[in-house]
């Protein structure tokens, strides 16, 4: 175990996050009560037109004409049990599943983190309420989605990649056959994320990098497996209709044109992108948006070779996605595999600080609606103040954007104390290899 950095800025994270969740949920409780198991009700439509033998692309709920299933083909077969039962019996254990799914998230989160030092009862509860009841979390929860699935699936895949490079690299270790196992079920894990909501396929550029190789064949068997057994059961024109139907409309670059709207709820740096360069090509804020991104992140993957050096980059790895996609917040899950760890495991003070700042200032999950609710609220002396100078900081950037470039930013510190030795970032990952 090395000597644990203090806790108090992760667990003011997580009860920030917490907090904020309980008030997200009196909110939405208020004002979105009609959006409840909205998505639920999608899934459900979904798996009743197949066994109806429907296009389920095509079929939509009586309260949401407008939305639609959006995931790959073989996704649906999860959801076939709730065609059985009713709307809001099925509802209720899809929830309950979900809560149980993130309770599982944040059992790996503590398993990773108590391999390099203890924790106490309320660091767990703690990650456990942030998991199940942040405000990133709460909105899934009332939606009904499947977001803590995928994070799961992420987390799950990161852990074993990790402790597949334990395995390997300890001077114990006779046979290089379990580490290769796990690193093949990492790739596995990792793409079942991809397969729920595809944009997680980016890991794939930390496992080349790493050249896990074996995970990287996990994620392609896994992956083309998944969608070939979709095509065997569904029919080739389903998985077409799923790529050329619903998810290449999807890069929704038309919505960036002349500046993304403050009313918008994209977290994305093609938001600052859109409102600097609004006459260009739209197809464009793609390239740029990866040439903001690329170079933090390729500087933290410079040196790998301790766990915390892996940790920091499979984080600059996760935040990277999340801001380079135009992501919603409610896929901020996505990055609690490796958020919360380096809250707990980062030593350096500096890069700790602003792990710790930029999760803060994520936690401020305040888009347009939210804003305009808040000036409605507020006296005419503060609303009109208020409104002003919001609505003109959010047509640049997001609370939780901003927070998570600060995130990014403190992956590029690490990186650069670490590589001159201004602080040591991981000591036990050297001599858990050398002692072991």
């Amino acid at each position: 175990m090395t000597s644990s950095p203090p806790a108090r800025g992760a667990r003011a994270v997580l009860a920030t996050g917490i907090v904020l969740g309980v008030a997200m949920l009196v909110s939405m409780a208020a004002t979105r009560s009609h959006m409840l198991a909205a998505n639920f009700e999608v899934y459900r439509v979904a798996a009743e037109a197949v066994l109806a033998g429907e296009d389920f692309y095509a079929v939509a709920p009586d309260r949401f004409p407008d939305f639609y299933y959006l995931y790959p083909p073989i996704t649906v077969l999860t959801f076939l049990p709730f065609a059985a039962v009713g709307l809001w019996t099925g509802f209720a254990i899809h929830t309950l599943l979900e809560v149980a799914v993130g309770l599982a998230l944040a059992w790996v989160i503590v398993r990773w983190i108590e391999r390099e030092r203890s924790l106490e009862r309320l660091d767990y509860a703690l990650i456990a309420g942030f998991v199940v009841g942040s405000i990133h979390t709460v909105p899934s929860l009332v939606y009904g989605q499947v977001n803590l699935r995928m994070a799961l699936l992420v987390a799950v895949g990161l852990w074993l990649l990790e402790r597949s490079h334990t395995v390997e690299s300890s001077p114990l270790s006779h046979s290089h056959e379990p580490g290769a196992r796990l690193e093949f079920l990492a790739g596995v894990a990792l793409a079942g994320a991809a397969l729920l909501k595809v944009f997680p396929a980016a890991i794939g550029v930390l496992l080349l990098h790493l050249r896990a190789w074996r995970a990287v064949a996990g994620a392609l068997v896994t992956g083309l497996g998944g969608l070939a057994l979709g095509a065997l059961l569904f029919g080739a024109g389903r998985t077409r209709q799923f790529f050329v139907d619903v998810l290449f409309p999807r890069t929704d670059d038309e919505a960036f044109v002349g500046g993304l709207e403050p009313s918008a709820a994209y977290v994305t740096v093609r938001r600052p992108i859109s409102v600097l360069t609004p006459e260009i090509e739209p197809t464009l804020y793609t390239v740029f948006a990866l040439a903001v991104l690329a170079p933090p992140v390729a500087y933290v993957y410079t040196d790998l070779e301790t766990s915390t050096d892996r940790l920091v980059a499979a984080h600059a790895t996760l935040v990277a996605i999340f801001v380079f996609f135009p992501s919603y917040p409610l896929y901020y899950p996505i990055v609690f595999a490796t958020l919360v760890p380096a809250l707990y495991l980062v030593v350096d003070p500096l890069a700790r600080w602003l792990l710790v700042a930029g999760a803060l200032l994520a936690n401020v999950v305040l888009m347009g609606p939210t804003l305009e609710s808040v000036v409605l609220a507020a006296p005419p002396a503060i609303g009109g103040p208020l409104e002003t100078v919001g609505f003109a900081v959010l047509t640049v950037a997001s609370p939780v954007l901003l927070g998570c470039l600060v995130m990014v930013a403190g992956c590029v510190v690490y990186r650069y104390r670490r590589s001159r030795g201004i602080a040591d970032g991981d000591r036990s990952g050297r001599s858990r290899r050398t002692s072991s």
